[in-house]
């Protein structure tokens, strides 16, 4: 590497090039329409079926074979009559999900203005117009991203790998496109971390000769000048900062712009050959894999490398209400001190099927009445709570659903506070005692309850649910129940959240001796 980038240094002689539509309007007013959900995303691939459908419609009714027509279909991954479960495992792969977002907010109304002017003035595209009006905006492209760069830290995954489709060591049958490549690209020189950028920008370099068709980048652009003078920029910075700490990235960047001012085709040309041979390429994917930065206990949960707990059991629990006696809960101890526990087999398909038929309106990721998706069987699942614990839940705060989208994570947080959640008043009911989440989906991949203060993870199991306390028996708060959502690797991870308030289990929870 050191000797590939002493080339670079000789033969730079640099354009002034920042990232093209990196800050893309991030002060855009709307919330996310699709990317904080699985939900979204399904109804996004609906509104692209619906583009698809609808051209091919027209283009029959008028009898006209529109030029490449095929190849907009194929560009967009559009299936024929794809079934429910084809739509809804494709959304549930966070690559898939976002090569969806990033080719319908920049791709699609690109090709519908392509097809505008192939079918003239007098076609009546209203209907396709109104579709191109829900595509993504700029906070759900930047929000799957920040996913995917989630995924890629949480669990130490390659971004070769990732590219490739292999995720987590498991290979689907995936590969994000060349422009999907440097869309990511973009985000990390954009955040200065030139170390991830180049590692985009040279797997993007390998992908653009499957994109060589003049139609593509007549429609959507040819970037490559751009991404080659990207990908020598991120090398340059990334090891002159690490070759002498003393340089900063920002004096690095500069020098480089200043280097490139003149640069000329056939010089881009002669320095991507050198970058491109074998030799060099393997040299510089060894340095660039090089140095890694340490992970955070919440990031070792969610790999699931914590010890397991000893001297834990399972048993059938029937003495929390006389019902039991009739039907036991299966009873898993997850630790001891903190007390963290799962029941299991509490939340029934049957539920779960009308949770999430309830939960279609569900917005950011989040069902509540505010969307017109409350939670209308709750007071059934309100009576398994108390079957449960034992605790009056009669003036506790209502079942939160929660579904998550592209790379969607919680950081660590403590319940006894409201974490920006709309709660009942303190002074009236107390704090957060307990708190109660029910798994509504397995996860194949990712998706953990992570309590990185005492080392413990717990993964999603559908029908079960999680139980702990995050107050002592004063009601001073316990800083042990610190916990955090990991993202999902592949999968649709849905859950019911209950806290359980304090005053009202004063004659219900007994003291500690």
């Amino acid at each position: 590497m050191t000797k590939c980038l002493s080339l670079l240094i000789v033969l730079l002689f640099s354009v002034q090039i920042f990232v093209k539509g990196a800050k893309n309007q991030l002060n855009d007013e709307r919330k996310e329409r699709y990317s904080s959900s699985t939900v979204g995303l399904l109804k996004l691939l609906s509104v692209e079926q619906d583009f698809a459908e609808n051209l091919l419609n027209f283009a029959g009714k008028q009898q006209q074979k529109i030029p490449k027509l095929q190849d907009y279909l194929s560009a967009v991954d559009y299936i024929l009559n794809r079934s429910f479960n084809e739509r809804f495992e494709y959304v549930s792969n966070p690559l898939n999900a976002f090569s969806l977002l990033r080719r319908t907010h920049e791709d699609l109304p690109k090709w519908l203005t392509f097809f505008k002017k192939e079918m003239g003035r007098a076609a009546d595209l209203t209907v396709l117009d109104n579709l191109v009006e829900k595509v993504p905006n700029n906070m759900d492209l930047m929000s799957a991203m920040h996913g995917i760069q989630g995924l890629e830290r949480f669990y130490d995954l390659r971004i070769d790998d990732m590219a490739h489709g292999l995720i987590d060591d498991k290979q689907y049958d995936i590969r994000l496109t060349y422009r999907d490549l440097i869309a990511m690209g973009n985000l990390m020189f954009q955040q200065h971390d030139y170390q991830a950028a180049a590692k985009w920008y040279r797997m993007a370099c390998k992908s653009e000769l499957e994109e060589s068709d003049a139609l593509f980048y007549t429609i959507l652009g040819n970037p490559s000048e751009y991404l080659h003078r990207q990908y020598i920029k991120s090398l340059f910075i990334y090891e002159s900062c690490k070759s002498d700490p003393s340089h900063t990235a920002e004096e690095a960047f500069i020098a480089v712009e200043n280097s490139m001012a003149d640069i000329k085709q056939e010089d881009l040309n002669r320095i991507m050959a050198r970058l491109n041979s074998p030799e060099n390429d393997v040299q510089i994917e060894r340095e660039l894999y090089h140095t890694k930065r340490e992970p955070s206990k919440f990031e070792i949960g969610c790999r699931g490398l914590y010890r397991r707990k000893p001297k834990l059991v399972c048993r059938y629990k029937f003495t929390t209400t006389p019902f039991l006696r009739l039907a036991p809960l299966k009873f898993e101890e997850i630790n001891l001190n903190p007390y963290i526990g799962m029941y299991h087999n509490v939340l029934y398909d049957s539920e779960i099927k009308g949770l999430k038929m309830q939960s279609a309106n569900m917005a950011n990721g989040y069902a509540d009445t505010r969307n017109g998706s409350e939670i209308r069987a709750r007071e059934r699942i309100n009576r398994r709570i108390i079957d449960m614990t034992g605790f009056d839940i009669s003036k506790s705060e209502r079942l939160q659903v929660a579904n998550y989208g592209v790379g969607t994570f919680f950081k660590p947080h403590f319940d006894f506070t409201s974490d920006g959640f709309e709660t009942p008043d303190a002074s009236a009911l107390g704090g957060r005692l307990a708190s109660i989440i029910f798994y509504a989906s397995d996860v194949p991949q990712g998706g953990a309850t992570v309590f990185p203060q005492i080392k413990v993870s717990v993964f999603p199991r559908k029908g079960s649910s999680l139980f702990w306390f995050n107050l002592f028996d004063d009601g001073t708060p316990d800083i042990r129940s610190q916990h955090s959502v990991c993202p999902v690797i592949n999968g649709d991870r849905w859950t019911l959240t209950k806290w359980v308030p304090l005053f009202p289990q004063m004659f219900i929870l007994p003291c500690k001796s």
